[in-house]
């Protein structure tokens, strides 16, 4: 009994420091620069943020004209030392980084599955800019309740892609077993984050495919017809993953 009531002391003394900890408002830091406004963890070191901000202002306009959409003049950039705070401030379980509108970055320091940090930076800062062309593209002014429930349609598989093209985050597809087996995902696998989350190994090639084949133009209106590739390139799904294998195969796989 002396245990048992020793063992709930010590866990409710750690429950209430965590709730303290938890609680206890974070020491951040500010760095701004022409387009960003850097707000981060007092604990990461400058220089890391430094090079965070010449790789979003490198980018800044490239991606701006590959999308061709002005991306917004100021962009608040929040990085997190701790996965916990990240989640805190964004409710975010189950991603390193995520977006908050057109201008508005949350991610953390150090990121899953991405040892460079300024690719998962311009990653999100890419979804921003592809938020803001289909914005731009609305009816003035826009009817926020009726956007969002049009946006919530937009396919997964292209909106990663993009980003993940924009940040030039490249895996070699001989690297990939399905694909070398010549067991291409689907539009719907490509659409599930979680189960192998396999846009984010294909999503670069996908888009270079698009570009290579059907030119920028054409790209855009793809997005701006929200990924209805039927619409756009006069294919179904079925046959856009295919034809979208064999650049693959022919480029990578040879």
């Amino acid at each position: 009994m002396k245990n048992f009531k020793r063992f709930l002391l010590i866990l409710a003394t750690i429950v209430l420091t965590l709730s303290i900890i938890y609680f206890i408002p974070e020491n951040r830091k500010e760095i701004k620069t022409q387009h960003f406004t850097f707000l981060f963890s007092s604990s990461i070191d400058t220089a890391t943020i430094i090079k965070l901000a010449n790789a979003l202002e490198d980018n800044y306009s490239r991606i701006g004209n590959d999308l061709k959409t002005q991306p917004s003049d100021n962009i608040e950039t929040n990085i997190y030392a701790q996965r916990w705070r990240y989640v805190k401030a964004t409710g975010n379980w189950s991603a390193s980084g995520n977006i908050e509108g057109i201008s508005k970055l949350h991610f953390v320091e150090q990121a899953w599955g991405e040892s460079d940090n300024k690719k998962v930076a311009v990653h999100e800062f890419a979804h921003t800019v592809t938020l803001k062309l289909l914005l731009d593209n609305e009816a003035q002014p826009i009817d926020s309740k009726n956007f969002d429930k049009k946006f919530s349609t937009f396919p997964t598989w292209l909106w990663e892609a993009i980003s993940v093209y924009e940040a030039k985050q490249f895996v070699d597809p001989k690297t990939l077993p399905y694909l070398n087996s010549g067991q291409y995902p689907s539009i719907s696998e490509l659409n599930n984050r979680l189960k192998g989350g396999k846009i984010y190994n294909c999503g670069y090639t996908i888009i270079e495919y698009i570009l290579s084949k059907y030119g920028q133009d054409i790209f855009i209106n793809l997005i701006k017809n929200y990924g209805d590739l039927k619409m756009t390139f006069n294919v179904t799904d079925e046959q856009f993953c295919k034809d979208w294998y064999e650049f693959v195969k022919e480029k990578y796989l040879k």
